[in-house]
């Protein structure tokens, strides 16, 4: 027996698949791999199935998983222990284990001086990767640290290919094998090393040369660093064509990155010395983390308009961005600190004390005493005094014209001249480098290790990567672990400094919200709560319908207030507002509200996704497919909110609604998680509701290629479609039941189901389902050996589908007829059909459908003689079809691995490599690309 976990899992018995159920059974045996040979106990098992949120009926649901397992595997194999359960793989039986001595043998054998038993060894090591490691576990937290390893491991071994390659001599090939590497890895150093060195040796020096100067690019635009020391000396030592590099090893792995030491462009003006008393810029004693962009960006504004505000909600950093911006800018600075102002009176005197004025405390006084000389002023956190800075700000700049002002405000001033930056949140590495930092401040003893990383990373995503919410959070380390941490994460007393050096705003992330919601009027306040509903991006309509009336006006203010964001580029408009906002904003709500506000948004929910479900079968298809997209997050709360007992009823007939979308958008595992949790929670619910939800089921199960499960559901929800009496309802049942019967073999049963899925579509009236009906008829008639009527049949699919404007239907038909017609050598009639296929399904933005067709396109290149073009679809299938969960040879197991024989025997194993290597890295709009230039 042989495990598979470098790509897809996998069983092989006596060298054959065996078929292990579902995503939930398969996550099940992956989290038993992950530590073969040792007791994992239940609560692990349902963990690494479910989360930190697991159903009820979890324990129910995994002893049948396992019951299922143990009679796939045996009970020699997979056995039961007092605490839990314990897979049992001797040596070599797991791949990734076959790989990682792989790897070590081939790192002996370089050692050793033997670089063609090097190349030999990890070759075949790398050939075990099938897609990405543990694809069942990506969201179980306590195997990324694994499935980080193993990834890694993989970049190793596929560098020491590259450096078996140049000890070799095969120049050319360790060229274009380091650059896949670095096109796909571009800020490791090591890989772009080994192009340089391989490019050098080609005797391409320039080329060598430029990929130096693109990775320094690289890393001064995006982090302001330099390259490493040993990158820097490989490409000195080729400007001056060191003779070493010729036949010396492969440079060695270079030093980490330094710190860039050089400062942004200055802006063009003297620094003069500061007079007694005046108030100048800060000197930080903390490290200022990333922003090198922002801040390049604010003295570009600086040199070029005379009043910058920096906008952004509390703990975004501002005042330490406007800090550093002026700090070694080359000018002369002074600092106004406005948060402890209350009386609008005294923001004059306080400009005034700024240069050093004790006596004249007006705007005349301080023109008199600066006259004409070069300076900035900041005004750090003036959101509270806008009106009064809308006033005096304008006065300033008339009387002085050498003065620049910088402000920092939550809110604009909305005044002539004025040019915005909002400041955003830290990227997601910068955020957990601030982290580290600040935690290294309270906790010198504490080392994060790589599955605590992945901890620290989730910490600041949920906090939005807020620089004061991260560093909040970073203190806590004095007394929690970082996986406490997160799961306080919740409590607004758990964000919280004991620091006497920070100002009462900045003690906890509720006190930096506080400043800005006392600023709001009782329609902001109320619209303010009511939109933390939203768990993602929304737009005016969502506003209006949840908020229960008008809102233009207060989500207006809440903008200028940065306690919304707007979305650049969307139109309609649509909006978002930050994790830490919408807890903040929840808090304001009565329980009451908080239902009723709740109920709006999951009526609003399913009213979308019932008009999605009709729309998505119509020619405004991709607009509802991009809509339903935008829409998750809250269709996802939605769902959780009804199905965790506010109204399964209503929860079930929404994710009936949604399973056409997740089933075209490759979503299978989330959508058969929800469409059986609701069928859990509503055993009483309406029987169309349930067959609309189990045959959803089905179809996602034959995506997954568990045809099995897809009959068993299909069967029900026909029982049930025929005791509701919908016609359309029962059509659909009886078409993917046709479609069941086709998959397994079973033609007699399929002719009855078929006939009867016709007339209950014709009696519906509906030509979609008529559509759907005629495709799994086509299907029939093909598996049944009469390719004659399968064409006939499936030709009239798509002319229905044509007609009333369901384009899934018409390309899913062509992707049939293709099939068919390979199968009775009309190979350009098929790739005809393939082709024109995949076009209309790539401009629909259909995920699923897409990659069969273009998995088959793959084949009828291959078989048209161009197997190359033929390999590189089927490398950026399995790329793409990895990041959706879904595999082609896995939903269809006959032909799928004739279409890779077709390419495969038609290329030799090394340009079959090649070319599946380039298509790996392609995204999707380089496939439209590729296709457009055959």
């Amino acid at each position: 027996m042989e495990f598979r976990i470098l790509g897809p899992l996998e069983v092989l018995v006596t060298g054959r698949s065996v078929p292990l159920g579902g995503p939930k059974p398969r996550a099940v045996l992956a989290t038993l791999l992950l530590d073969a040979d040792q007791v994992v106990t239940v609560d692990r098992l349902i963990g690494g199935v479910w989360g930190e949120d697991p159903p009820p009926s979890a324990t129910n649901a995994l002893q049948t998983y396992l019951s299922r397992l143990r009679r796939v595997l045996g009970a020699d194999t997979l056995r039961r222990h007092q605490r839990g359960y314990r897979v049992v793989a001797g040596a070599g039986q797991i791949d990734a284990q076959r790989f990682e001595h792989g790897v070590t043998q081939g790192r002996e054998a370089l050692a050793g001086g033997d670089p063609a038993a090097a190349h030999r060894t990890v070759e075949a090591a790398l050939t075990l990767w099938r897609g990405p490691a543990l694809m069942e576990l990506t969201d179980d937290l306590s195997a990324q640290a694994e499935i980080a390893r193993l990834t890694e491991l993989r970049q190793v071994a596929a560098e020491l290919r590259v450096e078996a390659l140049l000890g070799l001599g095969r120049t050319d090939e360790a060229v274009a094998a380091a650059t896949a590497l670095v096109a796909d890895h571009p800020l490791r150093e090591r890989s772009r090393a080994q192009l340089m060195l391989a490019l050098y040796r080609a005797g391409r020096q320039t080329e060598a040369l430029a990929t130096y100067h693109d990775a320094r690019a690289l890393l001064a635009g995006d982090f302001g660093l330099d390259p490493g020391v040993d990158l820097a000396a490989l490409a000195q030592a080729i400007l001056r064509q060191d003779r070493a590099l010729l036949d010396g090893p492969p440079p060695a792995r270079p030093a980490p990155h330094r710190p860039r030491t050089t400062t942004p462009g200055r802006l063009p003006t003297p620094v003069r010395r500061p007079t007694p008393g005046q108030a100048t810029s800060r000197a930080p004693v903390d490290r200022f983390l990333g922003r090198t962009l922002e801040v390049g960006q604010v003295r570009a504004l600086l040199r070029e308009h005379r009043l910058i505000t920096l906008t952004g909600p509390g703990g975004a950093g501002k005042s330490r961005l406007a800090t550093e911006v002026c700090r070694d800018a080359g000018l002369d600075v002074r600092v106004a600190e406005l948060a402890g102002l209350t009386d609008e009176a005294l923001l004059e005197p306080a400009i005034a004390q700024a240069f050093g004025l004790a006596v004249s405390t007006d705007v005349a006084g301080v023109a008199a005493a600066v006259g004409d000389r070069d300076l900035v002023l900041l005004l750090d956190n003036g959101e509270h005094l806008v009106a009064a800075l809308a006033t005096a700000v304008p006065r300033l700049l008339h009387a002085l014209p050498g003065l620049r002002i910088l402000v920092t405000s939550r809110a604009p001033l909305s005044i002539g001249g004025e040019r915005l930056h909002p400041v955003p949140p830290l990227p997601a590495a910068t955020a957990v480098e601030l982290f580290l930092d600040r935690a290294a401040a309270v906790a010198p003893q504490w080392t994060c290790a790589p599955a605590e990383r992945q901890v620290v990373a989730r910490i600041c995503a949920r906090l939005d990567g807020l620089p004061l919410a991260v560093e909040l959070a970073a203190a806590q380390l004095v007394a929690l672990s970082p996986a406490q941490i997160l799961q306080r994460l919740d409590d607004p007393a758990a964000l919280r400094t004991a620091r006497r050096d920070v100002p009462d705003r900045h003690r906890s992330l509720d006190s930096a919200i506080d400043v800005t919601y006392r600023l709001l009027d009782p329609p902001q306040r109320d619209t303010f709560a009511r939109l933390s509903v939203f768990a993602g991006t929304f737009d005016l309509e969502a506003a209006e319908r949840v908020a229960g009336g008008a809102v233009l006006a207060p989500l207006t203010g809440l903008i200028t207030g940065s306690l919304v964001t707007t979305l650049p580029g969307t139109s309609p408009r649509r909006y978002r507002m930050l994790q830490t906002l919408r807890q903040y904003a929840d808090r304001r709500l009565g329980d009451d509200e908080r239902r009723a506000v709740r109920r709006r948004h999951l009526d609003r929910a399913a009213e979308l996704a019932a008009t999605a479900d009709r729309e998505l079968r119509g020619p405004d298809a991709r607009r509802w497919f991009r809509t339903l997209a935008a829409e998750q997050d809250d269709l996802r709360a939605a769902l959780a909110h009804a199905l965790g007992g506010a109204d399964p009823g209503t929860g079930l007939r929404l994710a009936a609604d949604l399973a056409w979308f997740w089933y075209r958008a490759g979503r299978i595992a989330e959508g058969l998680r929800w469409l059986r949790a609701g069928l859990d929670a509503a055993p009483g619910a309406a029987d169309d509701d349930r067959a609309r939800a189990l045959t959803g089921v089905a179809s996602l199960c034959y995506l997954a290629g568990d045809v099995g499960a897809g009959t068993d559901a299909v069967l029900v929800a026909l029982r049930l479609a025929r005791r509701a009496g919908r016609p359309t309802t029962l059509a659909r049942a009886s078409a993917y039941l046709t479609l069941s019967m086709a998959l397994r073999g079973r033609v007699a049963e399929g002719v009855e189901t078929g006939r009867q899925a016709r007339a209950q579509a014709v009696a519906s009236g509906a030509d979609w389902v008529l559509a759907e009906a005629l495709i799994s008829i086509g299907l029939l008639a093909g598996v049944a050996g009469d390719p004659a009527t399968g064409a006939a049949v499936l030709d009239e699919a798509i002319d229905v589908g044509t007609r009333c404007g369901f384009g899934w239907s018409a390309a899913s038909a062509r992707w049939i007829r293709a099939k068919q017609a390979l199968a009775t050598g009309a190979y350009e009639q098929a790739y005809a059909l393939a082709r024109r296929a995949a076009r209309d399904l790539d401009d629909e933005d259909d995920v699923t459908g897409w990659l069969a067709t273009t998995h088959l396109l793959a084949g009828a290149l291959a078989l048209t003689g161009r197997p190359e073009d033929g390999a590189v679809l089927l490398g950026a299938v399995d790329a793409l079809g990895a990041q959706a969960g879904y595999a082609p040879l896995r939903m269809d197991p006959v032909n799928g691995p004739r279409t890779v024989q077709a390419v495969t025997s038609r290329l030799t194993p090394a340009a079959y490599r090649q070319a599946h290597a380039r298509g790996l890295r392609l995204r999707r709009p380089d496939v439209r690309a590729y296709l457009d230039g055959l």
